[in-house]
């Protein structure tokens, strides 16, 4: 899966991102393995914001991919 979004707050263009995302087999379940590449501008994101917040989001998508 490939895909790029933009991040804005308000009128102002904060990050601008790339993704890829892959899906493989690995034991008895899937291995995911996650890129992003960003340009950041201005100061209001940042590489490590963007790694906290993608790493929240993930964590939540398998507990409920553990539930389902």
């Amino acid at each position: 899966m490939v895909y790029t979004y933009t991040l804005d707050m308000g009128e102002t263009r904060i990050s601008v991102s790339a993704t890829t995302v892959e899906f493989k087999p690995e034991g008895g379940g899937t291995k995911m393995i996650f890129t992003e590449q960003g340009v950041f501008l201005d100061g209001h994101d940042t590489p490590a914001l963007r790694k906290h917040g993608t790493k929240e989001m993930l964590g939540k998508l398998g507990v409920q991919l553990e539930i389902g």
